[in-house]
């Protein structure tokens, strides 16, 4: 048989195989799973917020400081 017989095509539609490795793949699994169980337990039990708010309630902006003139007390020049 010659060199070009014995290799494979990578795209003939055989499984090439996980690079990573199936314990790999599993520890990730059982990584993100325990995250997760993290999550749900610290959102449930000392109710920390997931993120998810309702822009309509947010507070409103607190005032442009920007135009008070710290070193003097005073309001700035328009």
């Amino acid at each position: 048989m010659s060199d070009k017989e014995e290799k494979k095509d990578p795209f003939d539609g055989d499984y090439v195989g996980n690079i990573w490795g199936w314990k790999f793949s599993l520890f990730g699994a059982a990584l993100i799973l325990l995250l997760l169980v993290v999550i749900a337990y610290r959102h449930y039990t000392l109710d920390v917020p997931l993120g998810l708010e309702d822009p309509l309630k947010r507070e409103a902006a607190p005032a442009d400081s920007s135009r008070v003139d710290t070193a003097r007390g005073e309001f700035g020049r328009e």
